[in-house]
């Protein structure tokens, strides 16, 4: 699977679980844990496989459930 795709359906998961997903000027995303206090800030586009690792690292620390890897 491409990065790029990845990186939408882990947003899409996000979302599904309840986390908000804001799009920033600089094409970046901020996605909001539902408990209103992890903020994580993933790539407009994935430039590297460790931009997805690092981006899926972030959102486990708050809660985040990811089945894909």
């Amino acid at each position: 699977m491409s990065a790029k795709k990845e990186l939408k359906e882990i947003q899409k998961a996000a979302e599904e679980q309840g986390w908000r997903v804001k799009n920033l000027r600089s094409g970046h995303k901020m996605l909001m844990a539902p408990d209103g206090v992890g903020k994580v800030t993933a790539p407009g586009t994935p430039g590297a496989r460790s931009s997805i690792d690092h981006l899926l690292a972030e959102l486990r620390r708050y809660g985040f459930e990811w089945k894909g890897r």
